[in-house]
């Protein structure tokens, strides 16, 4: 078992070194507005506080991104500056907690030993999803929505009275997700599957009305984003989900590409099959906890492929997406345990698969992050020299260049590669 352990070790202080020492100290995309524009608002615009709590609180494109928005005021609030790397530090604690809820799930349905615990950090600690990793990006908040899921549906599981403490966490747990990201909602739409099927129903009237009020709140308030001009295409739709079901699978090869996408295209049918046989099965109704788990990265699944259908088969390997995948073989594996249709013995023969899976994920992904932090740099320096250019590409050069010459000039970012960027010219953006 030893062998079993030193690998798990292996693998987290590799993830450890790419989170201490490999992310860049730097913004980038929503990071301008998400992060910067609201650090000039809250403490240099003489906001007040209805003000500052509506910024905190406002959509941002699709998403409620409360959580990154308030540790980002939290820590400019304390030091006085930001520092992107020790955000990055931060949001990582979330994937931690999360491990922690997985672990503790596998230790109550099942056996927790060494050789499942490798088998949980091949998926959890890799590299596949290095953009949530390495990347502060204001909406990317896939580890706390998950971590804030989990445990409202943990709780929402074992709470018995409205009035007990566990039922108290799993509104708060579940007001949270909904505020971490776009698909926080769906743990409290599942919440209500699975008090109707324990037959709670006291509980589940509370909870509809809990569930109504944050839907209203999540998709009224705000104006409507803009709906896409292109006509809906199901095969583009079917493309994507599939792919993004089986994108634990995708290792970013740089020969064999399409290849490794109809792998995962393929895998990504079984997965819907599985959860579909679940369902018809009786088995979402004799441990529904389980199966809404499991249901959280399916359903999401769902929503991007309607919502981001255009990008077919792409949009289902996008890396800031593959943490919510990296989930469902975790929890497929739980539900198999449980189901006594494997013994945990059995992992041993296909742990040289998912060894295999994380060290190419990890060997191609690190020189995909490498590459991205070298671009970044690259484009600061030549932006330093050209106000123009424009430091995202889909944002306009004009305020994003604004937003960040602000930035370094009222020392909000102190990083050194900003040295020089701050003349006389800037003094308009103070």
């Amino acid at each position: 078992m030893i062998k079993y352990i030193a690998a798990s070790i292996i693998m987290i202080l590799a993830f450890g070194y790419i989170v201490f020492f490999a992310v860049p100290d730097i913004p980038s995309f929503d990071d301008y507005f998400a992060t910067l524009y609201l650090i000039k608002t809250f403490y240099f615009e003489d906001a007040d506080f209805a003000k500052q709590l509506g910024l905190l609180f406002a959509r941002h494109n699709e998403h409620r991104i409360v959580i990154s928005r308030a540790l980002a005021a939290t820590y400019y609030c304390i030091f006085g500056k930001l520092s992107f790397h020790h955000l990055l530090i931060l949001q990582n604690l979330f994937l931690l907690a999360f491990v922690g809820i997985v672990v503790r799930l596998y230790r109550k349905y099942a056996v927790l030993n060494p050789v499942i615990f490798l088998f949980i950090t091949s998926f959890l600690f890799g590299l596949s999803f290095y953009q949530v990793t390495s990347f502060y990006w204001g909406g990317i908040q896939h580890y706390t929505v998950f971590v804030f899921s989990f445990l409202c549906l943990v709780c929402l599981n074992d709470s018995e009275k409205w009035w007990s403490s566990g039922f108290g966490l799993a509104v708060l747990s579940g007001m949270l997700a909904t505020l971490s990201f776009g698909n926080g909602i769906l743990a409290l739409l599942m919440g209500c599957f699975l008090l109707f099927v324990r037959s709670r129903y006291k509980l589940l009237i509370i909870w509809i009305l809990f569930t109504s009020m944050m839907i209203i709140y999540g998709f009224r308030i705000d104006k409507p984003e803009r709906l896409s001009v292109v006509d809906f295409n199901f095969e583009w739709m079917g493309r994507l989900l599939f792919t993004f079901l089986g994108s634990f699978l995708y290792v970013n090869p740089s020969v064999g590409h399409y290849a490794n996408i109809i792998v995962c295209m393929l895998a990504g049918i079984v997965v819907a099959g599985f959860w579909l046989w679940l369902f018809f099965s009786g088995y979402a109704f004799r441990k529904p906890l389980l199966y809404v788990l499991f249901s959280l990265p399916v359903v999401t699944g769902i929503i991007i492929s309607i919502s981001r259908f255009e990008t077919k088969s792409a949009g289902g390997i996008a890396p800031r997406y593959m943490f919510f995948t990296a989930t469902i073989p975790v929890m497929i594996v739980l539900i198999l345990l449980d189901m006594r249709i494997i013994k945990w013995p059995q992992l041993r023969y296909i742990l040289p698969v998912t060894l295999s899976i994380w060290g190419l994920s990890f060997y191609n992904n690190y020189f995909a992050l490498k590459a991205m932090r070298t671009e970044l740099n690259e484009t600061v320096v030549k932006w330093k020299k050209d106000k123009s250019i424009p430091l995202v590409y889909y944002h306009d050069a004009k305020n994003t260049s604004g937003v960040l010459e602000w930035a370094i000039c009222n020392k909000v970012l102190t990083n050194p590669i900003y040295d020089g960027a701050c003349d006389q010219h800037s003094s308009e953006n103070r």
